[in-house]
């Protein structure tokens, strides 16, 4: 038994060390942990915090808010506020020094930038481009693909935003300059066919892109510019959409990054940092799993969205915004009288018709180009034409073309005025008492205009006389009524010096259409120059 305690003594002694032991490598390790913990928890507290404030267009925002939060879990003592807002809206706070303007600004073009330049704010451009996205056109399961955007745009299919908003709606209206080499339209017809795109535009009530993408059936004709990242949200939501990419190619969609801050400003840390990490993998990682490319336009993965596309040049930047201001000005509505000439000479033969007859063909094709909204009304003249002494006849009034049988009615007055061809050109007269009853009619919701179309000088010997008629106008001009006269010269024998005169007098312009086929560019050319 002695023995045996002795044992058991010596196992516990031995015991007890080993014990002892574990417990202070626990103490040690927890110890040494805690100080770790606390060293580290010292190192990463911040005195202070760099915060930067982004805005970015709609389409982009949320997927560069899962950017900020994401990098704020990875880099200390810097915070990301990421706000969605229209670029057009984003710039008008820049542009006023609003105090709640952003840090960072990340729209959808280029052109923006260069927006900015011009009124005179500086900035700095951090990235040239983080992400991109091409545009096509969206429609129903039976959409065709144009041959070119300038097709698109020409077959009335074509339902725009607001394009001085909408980053798609004003790649479309640029995609046809980018083009022009291969297409051979003329800088003259990529204008001319902005006029009845925006006056369609301006006599509508325009639905948010959503609204109109959620609408097309296996039925609709129409197609919406969109982009590929827009697109791909929109098939999710409605199974019938598919979309089409013109022949000629397509532009890209691309969303640089511009810092407002100066140098000192407490942001810029936050500023370098957020676009660091959204040039890095990680941040190129979020953007494509938002259906965004990378800025060179790469495809995405595994054949999702519009694929491999032909990517156009972009197009000079300052012709783009040439365009968007054009577009503002043409989406007002159009108030014309329209007062032509039915004298003898516009029965003349040109060799594919009468002078008349062309006219009236190209004058029907005009009416076809304007929405029902505009207002249209449609005099002849000639000496007598209206009666003994009176030089002029209302055919239809000024009156909107939506209106009654309005439009039915100026269509069979057009193609009648074949048969009102007489006498001598009575200019003078009718021209004053055409400006009188558009500044009668005056409406300030429209661009008010008389358009007068002749073939030859004044032939009323008892009619007003070139001065006194120039000075009649402009002394009776409105300002707070503005009417300009549009004269439009037909063929080689009119006159376009006086008819220069007199529309200058109230402010318009004139011009030459050597070929009645002409008449339907010239007005174009004319709204244009409003």
């Amino acid at each position: 038994m002695g023995s045996g305690t002795h044992a058991r003594e010596r196992e516990k002694a031995s015991r007890f060390p080993l014990w002892i032991g574990l417990l202070v490598l626990v103490l040690i390790i927890g110890v040494v942990a805690a100080v770790l913990w606390r060293a580290r928890s010292e190192d990463s507290s911040c005195a202070s915090t760099s915060t930067t404030t982004v805005a970015a267009a709609p389409d982009i925002a949320p997927a560069l808010t899962r950017a900020a939060e994401a990098m704020v879990d990875e880099v200390d003592c810097v915070e990301v506020q990421v706000v969605a807002m229209v670029p057009a809206e984003a710039l008008n706070a820049l542009v006023a020094r609003d105090p709640s303007a952003p840090d960072l600004w990340v729209p959808d073009s280029p052109v923006w930038i260069k927006q900015l330049s011009d009124a005179g704010v500086r900035s700095t451009v951090l990235s040239e481009a983080i992400a991109s996205s091409p545009v096509a056109l969206a429609g129903g399961p039976s959409a065709a693909a144009p041959g070119s955007w300038f097709d698109a745009l020409s077959s009335g299919r074509v339902v725009v935003q607001d394009p001085t908003k909408d980053g798609p709606s004003a790649a479309a209206l640029a995609a046809p300059r980018a083009e022009s080499s291969a297409t051979g339209a003329s800088a003259d017809e990529l204008t001319a066919r902005m006029v009845p795109l925006a006056q369609q535009y301006g006599a509508r009530t325009a639905k948010p892109a959503d609204e109109v993408l959620a609408a097309i059936s296996t039925t609709s004709k129409q197609l919406v510019p969109v982009t590929e990242q827009h697109y791909l949200a929109a098939k999710r939501q409605n199974g019938a959409l598919s979309f089409v990419v013109p022949d000629s190619g397509t532009l890209l969609l691309q969303y640089p990054v511009v810092s407002m801050a100066q140098v000192d400003d407490d942001s810029t840390d936050a500023s370098g940092e957020f676009v660091s990490y959204l040039e890095g993998r990680a941040g190129q990682d979020l953007l494509s799993e938002a259906d965004f490319r990378k800025a060179d336009g790469t495809a995405l993965a595994a054949g999702v969205g519009f694929g491999d596309v032909t990517a156009l040049p972009q197009p000079n930047i300052a012709d783009v915004q040439s365009d968007l201001r054009r577009w503002t000005v043409l989406t007002v509505p159009t108030s014309m009288l329209a007062v032509v000439d039915a004298s003898g000479s516009m029965d003349f033969e040109t060799g594919d018709g009468t002078r008349m007859e062309l006219a009236v063909d190209a004058a029907r094709r005009a009416l076809s180009e304007f929405p029902g909204n505009a207002r249209v009304g449609l005099w002849s003249f000639s000496i007598d034409q209206g009666g003994p002494g009176v030089d002029y006849k209302q055919l239809a009034p000024l009156r909107a073309l939506g209106e009654g049988d309005q439009g039915a009615r100026l269509v069979g007055a057009i193609e009648g005025l074949v048969d009102r061809t007489t006498g001598g050109t009575g200019l003078y007269d009718t021209t004053l008492a055409a400006y009188r009853e558009a500044i009668k009619k005056y409406d300030e919701r429209y661009f008010n205009s008389v358009v007068i179309l002749s073939d030859g000088a004044n032939d009323d010997p008892g009619s007003i006389g070139l001065s006194s008629l120039v000075k009649t106008l402009r002394a009776e001009a409105d300002m707070a009524r503005p009417v300009r006269i549009i004269a439009i010269g037909i063929s080689e024998d009119a006159d376009m010096t006086e008819l220069t005169r007199i529309a200058e007098a109230t402010g318009g312009s004139a011009y030459p259409a050597r070929d009645p086929r002409d008449i339907l560019a010239v007005i174009s050319q004319a709204l244009l120059a409003r």
